[in-house]
């Protein structure tokens, strides 16, 4: 199960709300281009030394290119991780002929063990961020 919340994510100075999917299924921390670009405006990336090709539970894959480090905020509780970038992550898609808006950010398992971030899955909501720097 997932868990869908906002948080805070801060890069060069600027910070902005994003929709974010914590997916424990998910190997990477990673949004694309175009959600960047709303949200933060014009910053600096970084590319990777090699493209990267990340494959979907669908069957489907996204080319990774660039990374940008960030602080994300979670609560009280700040964590400095890498996101990954890509062109191919879609901003919204149609289900039963409806609009559904996707997750601007998905933050993959390797970034919640790290920070020590556990879901509560019954209640769907971030329950703890252990290794996080506390804001005071």
């Amino acid at each position: 199960m997932q868990v869908r919340r906002n948080v805070i994510v801060r890069v060069e100075g600027r910070e902005a709300e994003f929709d974010t999917l914590f997916d424990p299924g998910s190997t990477i921390t990673l949004t694309s281009y175009d959600a960047i670009k709303e949200l933060l405006g014009d910053i600096s990336f970084r590319r990777l030394v090699r493209e990267r090709w990340i494959f979907l539970a669908n069957g489907g894959k996204m080319l990774i290119d660039a990374f940008i480090d960030a602080e994300i905020i979670i609560d009280e509780y700040m964590i400095e991780e890498r996101i990954y970038l890509t062109k191919d992550m879609v901003r919204e898609t149609v289900v039963d002929g409806r609009k559904v808006k996707l997750p601007d950010l998905i933050i993959g398992s390797p970034t919640m063990e790290c920070w020590g971030i556990e879901l509560d899955l019954r209640e769907g909501k971030v329950k703890s961020c252990r290794e996080g720097f506390m804001l005071i």
